[in-house]
């Protein structure tokens, strides 16, 4: 944001330097960008005032004035009609060189002399009115440099406003920080105008089809209005706040958003259909012609300003060119409204249409600064433009925001600054900022602040706190140390964990990913889940950014194979990879989600490519059981089965569940050959997901020696005929049990299925130690 210290000190009264107001500021959480100093070189452009006017002698349009330059009487040729005796004018003196490089010399205008020249705002550079001579004000002094008249000389500070400070996107926000640092008092500009005894809600009408979008909508009536040019000061106010000039009426509303930070629009009245503005959503098929000439298709998503036929503007953004004020405008409706941050960004984003107006609605402005605004800019159109207001102010106001009380406990300020203030002081510095403080009754006793809706970043006790160290001056605080403990620093037991996990999954060959929490629900398609799936009981955004991320995970498979599909598609072929991450499953009746941590691994492609000793070999099955096996027993975890599982993501013939301590610890297996095709894979892939506690509660880091037997190994082997349902794992925990404390390794070395065997059985062969 621009500001411009000559337009700040209308509000308050400072004696700093640019670049110390700037420090200060600073100091206080405002970023300066940038100090731009603005100075206009007029040199020999002095006040004069006008002596006599008479006739030129030789030309019917031009005419002699004899004017007092400050000490020395002049006479100058000039063409304007518009000057009067007695009116004291800007003067151009010989050698004066004025905008565009034109240098003023003594010369004979036919036959007579003409010592310098009287200058309209466009000679000057300072305006665009060309009609006839700059009238300067009657208290102007004869022979001062007109730049100091003008106050033409000025400094621009580029400040850097943050997203939760939006009262200090308008000059009277600035102005109330500047008092606050420096001790000075803030001026708020006192509103005056007459009022005609007509109400205004006999011609308009306003209508809130959408309160969520829309809280509150204000509308101010002025007849009679003439359109033209801005004054001068006005011009030179917007120009250094980096706005362009356009007429009066528009002039006045922008003027009066960059002093409050309330975005205004002004329509011309006779240009609505039935004198009606509806707040509603555009309709679908609907168009607006905007002021920038560009006709914007609209969307249901979308608030429109309408009249009785159709969208007269976008609220929060821009208006549109039906309705805008021209130079035929005679009645103006002057809109002063709050809209929802959210609803104008989502259309500014989609229109690609960025304004003044949406920058500030977007970040939130005081829906109870309407009415002021409305005022303040309808005072500008009276005094600049004439007309007559209509009386009262049409304020459709639904569901008003009441500023909110907060206690404050100062011992804490003290507490957590390291300061000794009083609770007197405290209050002081919040008083400076506009917060209400009730008196302090003792010093420990709360102090109860009220907030105001000016300041929706003001929520907890803390940010009061805060306020207090702002104002004060963070430099002012001591540098203190923090109180050494002996506590060393260092990693949880379950972080110590998942850190091992991380590193066996690295030694194994796999690289870790970080995929977004974020997904799009089009995923639970692609993996053929059912609609009664509980993976599909998800945790959806209310606002998200975009459909590819609006609902959160319910499992780290989607992100894994999204990763694979990206990487195949650019040329990569053997990808092993693994995440641990968080999963949401939304609880009945509880406003949180679950977030269980999962530990999920993709592989595709071949663990080598072909060497010497072997051709390459595609992932399969097994190498994901392999790397289930090896982490279950660098943990310690001794309770554990897999077992043949069907789910949907998974191939039917190889897919199994891994049970630790009798509870389903997770599940791996090759991902199903229509979701391969559904992601566009071309190799198999294989995959698990383990949850993360159901390992960590049952792991053991803890490492037991022994002596080193005396006698060599016995190594047996049995054969053993079973049901070709029971699987191998169930089989192996049989034997370690019946084996004892001697048994020390069971391997399965051979499967056997033939004539010997009978139908539904196979023979498995064991090698014992």
């Amino acid at each position: 944001m621009r500001v411009s210290l000559n337009w700040l000190r209308e509000y308050v009264d400072f004696d700093l330097s640019p670049e110390e107001l700037a420090d200060k500021l600073a100091m206080t959480g405002t970023a300066v960008e940038s100090i731009e100093h603005l100075g206009y070189a007029f040199e020999k452009v002095v006040v004069g005032r006008i002596k006599s006017i008479r006739p030129h002698p030789n030309a019917d349009n031009l005419v002699l004035c004899r004017l007092d330059a400050g000490g020395r009487e002049l006479q100058i040729v000039c063409g304007a009609k518009n000057m009067k005796r007695w009116d004291k004018v800007p003067v151009a003196l010989v050698g004066a060189v004025l905008p565009g490089g034109f240098e003023i010399k003594k010369t004979t205008i036919r036959g007579e002399v003409s010592e310098g020249m009287v200058c309209s705002e466009v000679e000057l550079g300072i305006g665009e009115d060309a009609s006839g001579l700059l009238i300067l004000d009657k208290d102007s002094g004869i022979g001062e440099d007109v730049g100091k008249v003008l106050g033409l000389e000025d400094t621009v500070l580029e400040l850097e406003i943050t997203p939760n400070r939006p009262d200090c996107l308008g000059m009277i926000g600035i102005a109330r920080e500047v008092a606050a640092i420096t001790g000075g008092k803030l001026r708020m500009p006192r509103v005056r105008f007459k009022e005609e005894s007509e109400p205004a809600s006999s011609l308009a009408k306003v209508e809130i089809a959408d309160p969520d979008l829309c809280p509150r909508y204000a509308a101010r009536m002025i007849t009679d209005v003439s359109v033209g040019p801005s004054p001068p000061w006005m011009q030179r106010g917007l120009i250094a706040a980096g706005m362009r000039p356009i007429n009066n009426i528009v002039d006045a509303t922008n003027y009066v958003m960059l002093e409050t930070g309330q975005p205004l629009h002004a329509f011309d009245y006779e240009k609505l259909s039935e004198g009606k503005i509806i707040v509603r959503r555009a309709r679908r098929g609907e168009t607006l012609l905007t002021l920038d000439n560009v006709l914007r298709q609209l969307d249901e998503s979308m608030l429109v300003i309408a009249d009785a036929g159709e969208p007269i503007a976008l609220a929060g953004v821009m208006g549109g060119a039906d309705s805008e004020v021209s130079s035929g405008t005679r009645t103006v409706l002057l809109e002063s409204a709050n809209f929802n941050p959210v609803s104008v960004m989502r259309t500014s984003r989609k229109l690609g249409l960025l304004s003044e107006a949406s920058s500030r609605f977007e970040k939130g402005v005081d829906p109870n600064g309407v009415i002021y605004a409305a005022d303040r800019a309808t005072q500008f159109v009276a005094k600049i433009a004439g007309g007559k207001v209509l009386g009262g102010v049409i304020d459709v106001y639904l569901r008003p925001v009441s500023p909110k009380a907060m206690g404050l406990r100062p011992r804490l300020v003290n507490h957590v600054l390291g300061t000794d203030l009083s609770p007197k002081r405290i209050a002081q510095i919040l008083g400076s900022l506009e917060l209400k403080v009730s008196k302090p009754v003792a010093r420990d006793s709360k102090l109860e602040v009220t907030i105001p809706t000016f300041r929706p970043d003001l929520e907890r006790e803390i940010d009061l706190v805060e306020e207090v160290a702002r104002i004060y001056g963070f430099d002012r605080i001591e540098s203190t140390l923090p109180e050494s403990g002996e506590k060393r620093g260092g990693l949880s037991p379950d972080q110590r964990i998942r850190q091992r996990i991380k590193d066996l999954l690295v030694g194994i060959g796999l690289r870790e990913v970080i995929t977004y929490s974020f997904i799009d629900a089009r995923h639970f398609e692609k993996l053929a889940l059912p609609e009664e799936s509980p993976l599909r009981r998800v945790v959806r955004l209310q606002n998200p950014i975009s459909e590819e991320q609006s609902i959160m995970r319910t499992t780290l498979i989607p992100g894994l194979l999204q990763v694979l599909q990206h990487n195949t598609n650019r040329g990569q072929r053997n990808l092993h990879m693994f995440e641990v991450g968080r999963v949401f499953h939304p609880v009945p009746n509880r406003p949180l989600p679950d977030e269980p941590t999962m530990i999920a691994g993709a592989l595709t492609g071949a663990w080598y490519d072909d060497q010497w000793y072997g051709k390459a070999r595609s992932v399969d099955f097994f190498d994901v059981k392999g790397i289930i096996v090896a982490l279950l027993r660098d943990l310690g975890i001794k309770d554990w089965f897999s077992t043949r599982a069907l789910h949907p993501i998974f191939h039917p013939g190889r897919c199994a569940e891994v049970f630790v301590n009798g509870e389903v610890a997770g599940i791996f297996g090759e991902i199903h050959p229509d979701v391969q095709a559904a992601y566009g894979l071309p190799e198999r892939v294989a995959i698990f997901e383990l949850e993360e506690a159901k390992l960590v509660s049952h792991a053991d880091l803890s490492r037991h020696f022994g002596e080193i037997p005396k006698y060599p190994a016995i190594i047996l082997d049995i054969a053993l005929v079973v049901d070709e349902k029971i699987p191998n794992e169930v089989l192996e925990k049989a034997i370690r049990t019946w084996g004892g404390k001697l048994l020390k390794e069971v391997r399965l070395f051979d499967l056997y299925r033939g004539k010997q065997i009978p139908e539904g059985k196979r023979g498995l062969a064991y090698s014992l130690v």
